[in-house]
């Protein structure tokens, strides 16, 4: 009772990783996902041509990227944290929603409400843990980066304004990104108090 099969497939390493990724791509449909990444995309390429053009010293540009990165590591902490408690809101729920959640099938599909629920915080969560550790990554080695630029001063100029500038435009979005996807799943929690409140049993 209770028990089910492990197979070869269900312990392979990264296999809730890769299953939660794939879930949020099957759920989330394609507005969602041109407004979630062209949002951030076009905001940061914004961003930073006015940088190319305004800012000349790569040293003030690798700072606003360091400045923004620390900044942007306590929001997205918050966000997780807030992603972590809601889904700790949903798996604390009544056994009786959660057994209706999983019965409400979604629309033109097999898959429950309960499912595509975890799978949105879950991804949220997992992507800005990652976001947090390679933001904390970032941040131990800026503090070389000025070193590396004294004792080769080659790194001048264009050869270090255009990686910088990638960097930041990539950053930046994914930082965007993350947020995006809190406020989503901040109305989701919306609706299901909002349903918890009403559920009659």
């Amino acid at each position: 009772m209770g028990k089910f099969k492990e197979d070869e497939e269900y312990n392979k390493p990264g296999r809730d990783f890769r299953e939660v990724i794939a879930n949020y791509k099957k759920y989330t449909t394609q507005t969602e996902f041109k407004l979630f990444l062209g949002i951030p995309i076009i905001a940061s390429i914004l961003v930073f041509i006015y940088f190319w053009f305004f800012e000349k010293s790569n040293s003030n540009l690798l700072s606003y990227i360091m400045e923004m990165n620390q900044n942007s590591l306590t929001v997205v902490a918050i966000l997780a944290g807030f992603n972590t408690t809601s889904l700790s809101i949903i798996a604390a729920s009544n056994n009786k929603v959660l057994k209706f959640l999983k019965q409400h099938k979604l629309k033109d599909s097999e898959d429950t409400v309960l499912k595509q629920l975890v799978s949105f915080f879950s991804f949220a969560i997992l992507v800005q843990l990652i976001v947090l550790v390679i933001g904390i990554m970032l941040s131990m080695i800026s503090k070389s980066f000025g070193d590396v630029a004294v004792i080769l001063p080659i790194l001048s100029g264009l050869a270090v304004k255009i990686p910088l500038s990638i960097l930041g435009v990539v950053w930046l979005a994914t930082i965007l990104f993350t947020i995006i996807i809190s406020i989503r799943n901040a109305t989701l929690l919306y609706r299901y108090v909002l349903f918890i409140a009403d559920y009659e049993e």
